[in-house]
């Protein structure tokens, strides 16, 4: 008997099937963005999504990235802690993962030494030997890369990026700089192609991927600073986050402070931090985030205990009948929250929100932040104005 040959497919069939895999269904569960840092308990930098770092030249961009590298590697230590302050990995995230981030740093434009002494800064940060490779950190130096027969040095360094990933499987990856991987900035077909790219990489990989690209030239008024060409627009649309660092020097004792500022988000606002450039480990250039916070550590405490219970609360697996309160001390106990006095804190603070509510029948369901709630509580703590599209920071 002759074997039944399958049947050509219709056009409507070929359609079909070729816009399944992208229609959302209503029915499926679909996760809340895991935000990899924070800082004064406020998230950023979803897995998942792309983000920049802005700026005139020689305004600290990659002293900026040596801290979200020390801040995502040695988050926790003490000599990050004392460096960094409140700027530091999400642990829920940590949690999620299941593993500490790895970092691939990838430097285009900088002499190897200077390169070196990022790789060094960030070791130091983290109080390893400086000379000694690490699992979790990779820098690639990629400023003299040659051109081939089919690619130019911009394109190939993308290329060698694109294996590098595929390579360590990092959780975040630093870019300094994205100028260097396309041959025309001003090209709106060439910086489409690569933003477009690098959105669909992280999205597949569930990774952070953060770009370094210059300002446009100095404005009359900073706010109406743009990254550098068409580049820099495509980039600015589609990042989730875009901070910007700037210096100023006092003219009276000389001393540089850098700032840096969120620019735009998708999600909560992002407090701006400031840092000085300190001779600690010598000539290396050690950044350390200045105390001028005007939040109190007890509002920090306070604003990260919100942020806490939402975030172990809603990644329950809520039920229509809900759950009871030692349903839920145990799923927090495997979450790795251990401590009586966390956990009545975890409570006490999602039911005065009303994250969580409790029926007539003592069983527990999740409600959520209240935004409303956190507008009446904005005076006693400084919460920003919550962003519409919190919940949707892509």
């Amino acid at each position: 008997m002759s074997e039944t040959l399958p049947q050509p497919q219709t056009a409507e069939e070929i359609r079909a099937e070729e816009l399944r895999p992208y229609w959302l269904d209503p029915r499926e569960d679909y996760p809340e963005p895991h935000f990899l840092f924070e800082y004064n308990g406020v998230g950023f930098s979803p897995l998942g999504g792309i983000q920049a770092i802005s700026g005139q030249k020689k305004n600290g961009k990659t002293f900026v990235l040596a801290q979200l590298m020390a801040a995502a590697l040695g988050s926790g230590t003490e000599r990050v802690t004392n460096y960094l302050g409140t700027l530091k990995t999400r642990e829920s995230t940590i949690e999620w993962l299941g593993h500490k981030p790895k970092v691939l740093y990838c430097d285009t434009e900088m002499e190897k030494l200077n390169t070196a002494k990022v790789l060094r800064r960030v070791h130091w940060l983290c109080g390893w030997d400086m000379k000694q490779p690490s699992e979790q950190f990779f820098v690639l130096w990629l400023r003299e890369v040659p051109k081939t027969d089919t690619k130019t040095s911009n394109t190939e360094r993308w290329r060698l990026i694109k294996n590098a990933i595929e390579q360590v499987s990092p959780d975040i990856v630093f870019v300094d700089g994205l100028r260097d991987l396309v041959n025309d900035f001003n090209d709106n077909q060439e910086s489409a192609a690569i933003v477009g790219e690098m959105m669909s990489l992280a999205s597949q990989r569930n990774i952070c991927i953060w770009n370094v690209l210059h300002m446009n030239p100095r404005p009359q008024n900073d706010d109406e600073s743009k990254m550098r060409g068409h580049l820099g627009t495509e980039l600015g649309n589609k990042v989730s986050d875009t901070f910007i660092s700037s210096k100023k020097k006092d003219q009276g004792t000389g001393q540089v402070t850098f700032t840096v500022k969120q620019q735009d988000a998708r999600g909560k606002d992002v407090d701006d931090w400031q840092f000085i450039i300190t001779d600690d480990a010598g000539g290396l250039g050690i950044p350390k985030i200045l105390n001028t916070s005007q939040l109190s550590m007890e509002e920090i405490k306070r604003r990260q205990d919100i942020t806490d219970a939402d975030d172990y609360f809603k990644r329950f697996n809520w039920t229509a009948t809900g759950a009871t309160y030692t349903e839920l001390e145990k799923y927090l106990r495997t979450k790795g929250v251990t401590s009586n006095r966390r956990i009545k804190t975890l409570f006490d603070t999602a039911l005065e929100l009303g994250i969580i509510y409790k029926n007539e029948k003592k069983k527990y369901h999740y409600k959520g932040i209240d935004k409303q709630m956190l507008n009446d509580l904005a005076e006693a703590i400084p919460f920003e104005q919550m962003n519409p599209n919190d919940e949707t920071p892509f």
